[in-house]
């Protein structure tokens, strides 16, 4: 596993230092919805766009036991363990982990750790990753999707950017909009290119859906194990 996520780990430091640095009170600030630009509250937007989507896909989730792996502030782990769910929710981030503790201390059915995808080892009936697979280029995917998806026994949701022309243009835009407030790597991935990494793995998307503005541009897809 080591050897085939060539990237992984060095896009894992760069990861986590930008969001526990001093990008931590901005994505803080988005994860609450609160926007202070333009460009924040297109993020914002569509960021809850598509958490509305996956809310509406996933369906009833009392007893279900799920994972959301890339989980920021936990506002989405909290939803679903207020639904009945059980949840952990598991983030590089340490600061983001300690806010998500914090305002969900002492629910039985919902905890937070701080972890990545990698080492994250347990069993779930439902994996959520929402945003995630933007920080790591498609040479690293294979090999992380099937240790990732292979946490999930009934289904998965991940998130990921589309690269077409017009993305590239629009991420191109967003990155000077968004100024030094941007930045860690972001990568785009050609849609093909994931399919056919799902079905070597011996996955198919069951459904998915876009959202897109000029600064947040993502495909949700619905992922099950092919029968």
């Amino acid at each position: 596993m080591a050897n085939e996520l060539n990237s992984y780990w060095a896009q894992q430091e760069q990861v986590r230092n930008y969001f526990d640095g001093d990008a931590f009170q901005r994505w803080a600030s988005i994860s609450k919805g609160e926007s202070k630009n333009f460009a924040q509250r297109k993020l914002i937007e569509g960021r809850q766009a598509i958490h509305r989507c996956l809310l509406d896909w996933i369906g009833p989730v009392a007893g279900k036991r799920i994972i959301d792996a890339g989980c920021g502030a936990g506002f989405l782990a909290e939803i679903l363990a207020e639904q009945g769910a059980i949840v952990k929710g598991i983030d590089i981030s340490t600061k983001m982990i300690e806010m998500a503790s914090a305002r969900n201390g002492g629910r039985d059915n919902l905890t937070f750790e701080v972890s990545d995808l990698v080492s994250e080892k347990g069993n779930y009936d439902i994996l959520i990753s929402m945003d995630v697979l933007i920080h790591y280029p498609l040479a690293d995917l294979p090999a992380l999707l099937e240790h990732t998806l292979g946490r999930a026994r009934e289904r998965a949701y991940i998130t990921f950017a589309p690269s077409t022309a017009w993305f590239r243009f629009l991420k191109s835009v967003g990155e000077r909009m968004s100024g030094s407030s941007r930045t860690t790597s972001a990568y785009l991935h050609p849609i093909s290119e994931i399919h056919s990494i799902l079905n070597t793995l011996g996955y198919q998307s069951t459904r998915q859906k876009l959202v897109s503005n000029i600064i947040y541009n993502a495909m949700l897809l619905e992922i099950k194990p092919k029968r």
